[in-house]
């Protein structure tokens, strides 16, 4: 079946891309970031080249009675000691903090970014995944991502240029001592891999219990009453121990492996320091020679040799975050090139819109659609013109696509094939803010925002004012009742008990009615009102719609108004 192409992402989206795209954008940021990368890894160096120094030209003489030590010289020798450690710690502090202040960055233009995307998203994606599983790749994936660039890549390089640093000094030091630090280095990398596999696995297994937790919660407080009117709160309850159980289970044994790894690693630390210490002091019969090098060369190889486990043993970390964090961007990527809604015309304004002249203001052209998740089809080449002030009644059995029918001319939804205009001008091209001052939506309940009563009506459009908004409960007949009965007015909390059921009927035309559209559109309003309160709709409505053209699914309502025309839907086309 031949498809719309033009709601497809153009161009894919990339982590890598992303990234480098950053990276241009943020130069002397990241410049900042690989000098404290580079002064750290070297910075890491010299304490132990200062503790050579001085064992060699200070120590050692001063034992063999070739110089004198001063108090001052010792206080100097201890400071310039210390400040070798201080230079380290200032430099993993900034390294640190720019790591920190990096990674922030990246990921929170990477979260924006796929805040934007959920704006594009065809609205097929929200039906087929849940709030968790959205509300998961924003979080748990991007800080997967985060954790990938903050504790893996940058990390990595710094902990390579650490051990390669190292491993030269060492050598530079003695070729003997360099070549035990080479066979070393891959045994503690592979015992490290050992254990950060095991715990990865656990650690992976949890995340997607996590995951199911958070769908699981997620899902229950949505369907809070179906859950308790069914009497299910116990099956619910059971879901919900069994999932923690697993997770625990998975945390158990990550900890397992996490507890026994640094005492081994240590342990061969040990192993390691007093076979070396053991084999130069047997290797020698002189103070001043220990395998061809000075006892200050031989301290400072020490010092090197037991600084080199660290570097490695948060390597295999690394590398864990990386396995996760590539987890985390295959998501994320996924997500990112989901199919998009049709870019939209900026230049389609609802004044440039409403301003043309066409034959007929709503058409229907060849309009084909059916859900991406299905074959049937739920139009098929329908064709309808609607004229300027025309107002039609929508009837048809329940399924049949009415509902769908205002999501598709509201660009809600998009046609598989043709298209739908309004005054020769495509729906979907027309910018979403610039709809709600064509398309006036009643919907069949009303769904209330967290605000105020005026902000009901607005919805935080702050180009809405507030004699707009009395102007609209005034054709409603709710301005009074406001401004007398709430406490507060317009100002006030909106709270669902201080209106009645017709009241928040009325609430939803005002909201429609408060930009003045020229196109109203009622979803089946009259459906759960009673005979009073029906009344005052219909007096309402005879109003708003006198110079406005209407779409209505209500053949009851329709009657009451005198609609001029009955279209009936039935087998993907229009009757009528």
């Amino acid at each position: 079946m031949k498809t719309n192409n033009n709601n497809l992402n153009t161009k894919s989206f990339k982590t890598v891309s992303f990234i480098l795209s950053f990276i241009r954008e943020h130069k002397v940021r990241t410049i900042l970031l690989a000098f404290t990368i580079l002064g750290s890894a070297l910075s890491g160096l010299l304490p132990s080249f200062t503790l050579k120094f001085m064992i060699d030209s200070y120590i050692t003489p001063s034992l063999s009675g070739v110089i004198v030590l001063e108090t001052s010289q010792l206080i100097l020798l201890s400071l310039a000691y210390f400040s070798s450690f201080l230079l380290v710690g200032l430099f993993t502090v900034f390294q640190n903090y720019m790591i920190d202040d990096f990674g922030q960055k990246l990921i929170h233009a990477l979260r924006y970014q796929m805040i934007e995307k959920s704006h594009r998203l065809k609205s097929g994606y929200f039906t087929h995944h849940g709030s968790g599983e959205m509300t998961s790749k924003v979080t748990d994936d991007v800080y997967a991502i985060e954790m990938l660039f903050a504790e893996g890549l940058v990390s990595m390089v710094v902990n390579l240029f650490k051990i390669v640093g190292i491993l030269v000094s060492v050598f530079v030091f003695s070729w003997a001592l360099g070549l035990i630090l080479l066979a070393l280095i891959p045994i503690i990398f592979f015992i490290t891999q050992f254990f950060r596999k095991r715990m990865l696995k656990n650690q992976l297994a949890n995340r997607k219990i996590l995951n199911q937790e958070t769908n699981n919660l997620s899902e229950t407080i949505d369907s809070s009453f179906t859950v308790q009117n069914l009497s299910k709160q116990d099956y619910r309850e059971k879901q919900f121990q069994g999932l923690l159980d697993k997770g625990y289970v998975a945390l158990d044994r990550t900890g397992f492996f996490d507890s026994i790894y640094s005492p081994i690693i240590e342990m061969i630390k040990a192993v390691t320091i007093s076979a070396v210490t053991i084999l130069v002091c047997y290797s020698t019969d002189s103070l001043d020679n220990i395998i061809g090098i000075s006892i200050g060369t031989f301290a400072a190889a020490l010092s090197l040799i037991s600084n080199v486990f660290s570097p490695i043993e948060e390597i295999g970390q690394e590398l864990q975050s990386m396995q996760e964090g590539a987890s985390g961007i295959k998501r994320v990527e996924s997500y990112m090139n989901e199919p998009e809604i049709c870019e939209k015309n900026e230049e389609f304004t609802s004044e440039y819109v409403l301003s043309k002249t066409s034959s007929s203001l709503l058409s229907f052209n060849d309009l084909t659609f059916h859900y991406e998740d299905g074959e049937e089809l739920i139009f098929n080449h329908m064709n309808l013109e609607v004229n300027r002030l025309d107002k039609i009644s929508l009837v048809g059995r329940t399924g049949v696509g009415k509902t769908t029918l205002f999501r598709l001319i509201l660009g809600i939804l998009e046609p598989t094939e043709g298209n739908i205009t309004v005054n020769g001008i495509d729906v979907t091209k027309i910018p979403d803010r610039e709809k709600r001052k064509i398309f006036g939506y009643v919907e069949q309940g009303f769904t209330a925002i967290r605000g105020t009563v005026k902000e009901q009506i607005t919805l935080r459009d702050p180009s809405i004012s507030l004699s707009d908004v009395r102007k609209a409960m005034k054709d409603t007949f709710l301005d009074d009742y406001v401004m007398k009965e709430i406490k507060g007015g317009y100002d006030a909390p909106y709270r669902e008990e201080d209106f009645s059921r017709g009241q928040i009927q009325l609430l939803g035309l005002a909201r429609a009615l408060v930009t003045n559209p020229s196109l109203l559109l009622l979803d089946e309003i009259s459906a759960n009102l009673d005979s009073k309160t029906e009344k005052e709709v219909v007096e309402v409505l005879s109003n708003a719609t006198s110079s406005r053209t209407v779409v209505s699914i209500s053949h009851r309502l329709s009657d009451q108004l005198g609609f001029n025309r009955v279209i009936k839907v039935e087998n993907g086309h229009v009757v009528g």
